[in-house]
């Protein structure tokens, strides 16, 4: 049973290569502004992580450096790719709208909320669920809010997520339409 799977994972190592070289040409500016902006998307969803899963661990009551770690890795890892995701996402609507510098303020501000807040949301709830169940806090710290708490860091880490993207959005796509010449 396990022969006609390895089978095909090898004959799609084969096949890649030569479907890259044969596939459409590709223009250069728009693959360096798909890499750059994955990248950039990858490095914020990290960060983002990081410094949520450390936050949580410095905030909790003698947290081992174990405890920190197995927060923390699993939520940077969610967060980077996330971040690769959307980044690839800003990248394709980017190339297809080409906003003019002045538009792009607009256009990245909204990108970035977009992007941010599926981050945000992303890493802080998969850090709160974690953290619900590994950090050891006083009794009734996580609160009693309305909605449930694991919906409640969804939306948190989308609201915070969000602003910092807008931030980084609004900086980000101006200086792109002026190096890519839209």
């Amino acid at each position: 049973m396990k022969r006609p799977g390895a089978l095909g994972c090898v004959l799609l190592m084969i096949a890649l290569p030569v479907l890259t070289v044969l596939g459409e040409p590709v223009d250069e500016h728009a693959e360096a502004l798909h890499v750059g902006i994955t990248i950039g998307g990858a490095a914020a969803g990290l960060l983002a992580g990081t410094s949520i899963g450390l936050a949580f661990s410095a905030d909790a009551i003698d947290t081992p450096l174990s405890n920190t770690l197995l927060l923390t890795v699993p939520v940077a890892a969610a967060g980077a790719a996330a971040g690769a995701i959307v980044g690839r996402w800003i990248a394709d609507v980017v190339l297809q709208h080409q906003p003019s510098p002045l538009f792009a303020v607009v256009e990245g501000a909204g990108l970035g909320f977009v992007g941010g807040a599926v981050i945000g949301g992303v890493t802080f709830s998969l850090n709160f669920v974690i953290a619900y169940h590994l950090l050891e806090v006083p009794e009734g710290y996580w609160g009693d809010p309305p909605i449930p708490p694991a919906a409640m860091a969804v939306l948190a880490g989308g609201v915070w997520g969000g602003f910092f993207g807008m931030v980084g959005g609004a900086v980000a796509i101006p200086l792109v339409s002026l190096v890519m010449e839209f």
